[in-house]
């Protein structure tokens, strides 16, 4: 199943929020600052780079890789922008400690794990709106375009839940 432009839109945005609101509090919290125009930018950069993954379901495993890309951006952006001067830059750019590292990678496999149950959440929800809208949908409604009325026969479809359970009753 694909999604539409407003649960694309809707679908990156929530991973923009997750990925730089993570990065600004967790860099926040190790003793750096984030400006509002470094936060805006933050945003924008994830929003830009999720919403070409936003047309099918992901799971954990897939969104691992994007998280790990934009923590290394996110990181990389808030320290540029809270140095002052290109030499304190040249300063705080350095060799990652081991902790920053397991922190960084801590965060990823978390929030991966958490924007794929979400995922997983979502599509099911999709999946069962689909499964009880469409045989409504498609139920017999009389035509009157000359005043003689027709029924349309209805469109059979096929079962959109994930896992149909087929075969009900005692076992054989």
């Amino acid at each position: 199943m694909s999604a539409a432009l407003p649960f694309r839109l809707a679908r990156a945005t929530v991973f923009a929020v997750v990925c730089s609101g993570l990065a600004a509090v967790a860099h926040t919290f190790a003793g750096g600052s984030v400006t509002a125009p470094g936060l805006s930018a933050a945003f924008a950069l994830t929003l830009v780079a999720a919403f070409p993954l936003t047309a099918r379901e992901r799971t954990a495993g897939e969104i691992m890789p994007l998280l790990g890309a934009m923590q290394v951006l996110l990181h990389l952006l808030f320290s540029v922008l809270h140095v002052s001067s290109p030499e304190r830059l040249a300063g705080h750019l350095h060799m990652p400690s081991l902790s920053m590292i397991v922190l960084h990678v801590w965060a990823v496999v978390v929030t991966a794990w958490w924007l794929g149950r979400g995922e997983e959440l979502f599509w099911t929800l999709l999946r069962r709106l689909a499964g009880r809208i469409v045989p409504i949908m498609s139920l017999p409604r009389p035509l009157s375009v000359t005043g003689v009325p027709v029924t349309v026969a209805p469109v059979v479809v096929k079962s959109t839940s994930r896992h149909p359970v087929e075969g009900r009753g005692p076992p054989r």
